[in-house]
């Protein structure tokens, strides 16, 4: 069954809510207050009597007063098709045209018009009213064919035409997609004595089950579906398109009011920096200047804003660019989402957008300049969705993050992602996508630290490639792909733990040659009880880091042993202690500390690093009895 949210629209007191219950049979205002006041103040819901079997049809009531845009927002949002309600009586009015203006930068574009309360005037007034209504469109909405239809709610003219004509345009809408991330934007909660707490909302996009483990973002909360009601009835499942009400399990009613979203899939988010599309009402009085302070509307919720423009920039009105959004409080977005924005004060609609990165880094007003070509991001075809959300990301993304960076249902996702990995422009490396540019740009940030470090330390073997890894980001599994890359290629070759370009040949420059001999003569003259790395810096009027450098490419030639970081033996002495240690344990006895000592003829300063440098080479094992040799030794 297709699913289509109906929302009305109109200024106050043209008798939306009396014609919602002339078509429905459902007074939507629900509380005392709007009907003693005559006028309606929160959200109303009803269900539409389509004469379509495969069809339901939502109605969503909202306030016509200037005072409740704020409410008229939170029900906007998610609706399908717009009734728009005009009174003959008065003709299009302010809200008139302010409601008109949101369902546009909400992504309305179907509609049917009525004109209502016609038992007030002459039919021929009824016609010049619907000329007006058709100017505000076109004025709006630019050349819209949509049904206009004169009613009225006390005589029931015009009624039965009305529902066929809703029926018509709501058969037209584009299904949505429900095999997507689930997500419901929450406009009202409340407790029910035996139930506990109850939410409402209109699924966005993919479908809940009862049972199911959903979180309450912004926040951390947690809570279960417990059942599911469509109109009144119980279900099993709500999908996208659908007002549903929700009765969840561990949870207060006063941790999931209006404006937070319910979500089942982990990636989801909340974030404080979009960037986004915006575009500003022509008939706006006041530009959107740098660093203004808005009102942001996306989904049921509002939050506070700066708007960061490029350098120079100010939207004037009937003007649209990229911008990024500072939001003050947290928000939960997806590419493509479609929000609107108010001035701070005086309180009215100044324009709106698209959210192009929901998870946007912080950059700066010449940055966001260079970002001009993103704005037209969900004009592109899916392919080029995903690649350029890709590429927004250095540390690469999931698949899973790309259905929110890219707006696109996860198997969308997956096709695009394996066209592009055919033409090689993405490639995927340890679950994550990354870009053929970031890949290029880490091969380079590689390269670049080998040739770097194989300057500053000619002596090196090489780089580790822990090391490596830290330094040329954005991270190790990506890095090891392109050294991969790079040693098939014959540009760089790995042994062991270290890296180094194909070519490099460690050397020692004159003065680190002097200082080599330098120190071996001295590690060759103690023999077995070497001095330590500082002690024979001092001696040789070195630097420590110096020393260092020349011990351990010493090491690497097999000239020297670095038994720990600090102590280095020539491998002629470390050959005895091999030799001496081998005569004390053969035949299988095991030798305590005391007894190798005695053997080497060493301190304790030299015989406990000495040992445990045997043990963890493999040449000795310890036991309760003492140390023996391993097999094959």
């Amino acid at each position: 069954m297709r699913s289509v949210i109906l929302g009305t629209a109109g200024h106050v007191d043209h008798g939306k809510t009396a014609l919602v219950e002339a078509l429905t049979g459902v007074n939507t205002d629900r509380w005392e207050e709007e009907r003693e006041r005559g006028i309606t103040i929160d959200l109303g819901f009803a269900r539409f009597p389509s004469d379509e079997p495969d069809l339901e049809i939502s109605v969503v009531d909202v306030p016509g007063h200037e005072d409740f845009v704020k409410n008229m927002l939170a029900g906007a949002t998610g609706i399908d098709l717009l009734l728009l309600v005009v009174a003959a009586d008065e003709g299009p009015m302010p809200q008139t045209r302010e409601h008109l203006w949101i369902a546009r930068l909400l992504g309305v574009r179907r509609g049917v018009v009525a004109i209502t309360k016609s038992d007030l005037v002459e039919p021929d007034w009824c016609g010049l009213v619907a000329e007006s209504v058709r100017e505000e469109l076109q004025t709006v909405f630019g050349p819209v064919d949509w049904p206009l239809v004169v009613a009225s709610a006390v005589t029931g003219e015009g009624v039965t035409e009305l529902k066929a004509a809703i029926d018509a345009a709501a058969r037209a809408v584009e299904a949505r997609e429900e095999h997507d991330l689930f997500r419901l934007p929450v406009d009202r909660s409340f407790s029910v004595r035996g139930v506990g707490t109850v939410v409402t909302g209109t699924v966005w996009s993919g479908h809940v089950d009862v049972g199911r483990e959903l979180r309450v973002l912004p926040g951390a909360t947690a809570a279960r579906v417990r059942g599911i009601q469509i109109h009144g009835a119980e279900a099993e499942r709500a999908h996208a398109g659908q007002r549903a009400a929700l009765a969840l399990a561990s949870i207060d009613r006063d941790e999931v009011e209006r404006g937070r979203l319910l979500v089942s899939d982990p990636v989801w988010r909340a974030t404080r920096q979009l960037d986004a599309r915006i575009h500003t009402l022509a008939g706006s009085p006041w530009p959107i200047r740098h660093w203004q302070r808005v009102r942001f509307h996306l989904g049921t919720a509002e939050v506070l804003a700066r708007v960061v423009l490029p350098q120079g920039v100010t939207l004037r009105p009937g003007e649209g660019g990229i911008a990024q959004l500072r939001l003050e409080g947290p928000v939960v977005a997806r590419a493509g989402d479609r929000f609107v924005l108010r001035f701070y004060s005086p309180v009215t609609t100044i324009g709106g957008g698209v959210v192009i990165d929901p998870w946007a880094r912080r950059r700066g007003r010449a940055a966001l300049a260079a970002a001009a070509a993103e704005e037209n991001l969900v004009e592109l075809d899916p392919g080029e969705r995903v690649g350029r959300a890709v590429a927004r990301q250095e540390t690469g993304a999931s698949a899973e993050e790309l259905a929110v960076l890219a707006g696109l249902r996860p198997g969308r996702v997956d096709e695009a992602l394996s066209g592009l990995a055919t033409a090689g422009a993405v490639r995927e490396v340890g679950g994550r996508w990354y870009s053929k540019e970031a890949l290029e740009a880490v091969r380079r940030r590689v390269l670049d630290v080998l040739d770097s470090e194989h300057r500053r330390d000619s002596g090196a073997r090489g780089v580790s490639l822990e090391a490596l890894r830290g330094a040329a980001g954005p991270g190790g599994p990506l890095v090891d792909d392109v050294l991969a890359d790079l040693e098939a290629a014959g540009a760089v070759r790995v042994e062991g733990s270290v890296a180094a370009r194909a070519g490099h040949v460690p050397t020692l420059d004159p003065e680190d040659r002097a200082l080599a001999d330098d120190a071996v003569a001295r590690l060759q003259r103690d023999h077995l009880a070497p001095p330590g790395l500082k002690e024979l810096a001092a001696e040789l009027r070195v630097a420590p880091s110096d020393l260092l450098r020349v011990l351990k490419f010493l090491a690497e030639r097999g000239v020297l042993v670095a038994v720990t970081p600090d102590l280095y033996y020539h491998v002629d002495a470390f050959d005895e202690v091999r030799n001496r240690v081998r005569e004390a344990l053969e035949g299988g006895r095991p030798g305590r500390p005391s007894e190798l000592r005695e053997a080497l003829g060493v301190s304790r300063k030299y015989l406990i690093p000495l040992l445990e440098y045997l043990d963890a080479a493999g040449f000795t094992r310890r036991t309760p009895a003492g140390r023996v040799l391993r097999e094959g030794m």
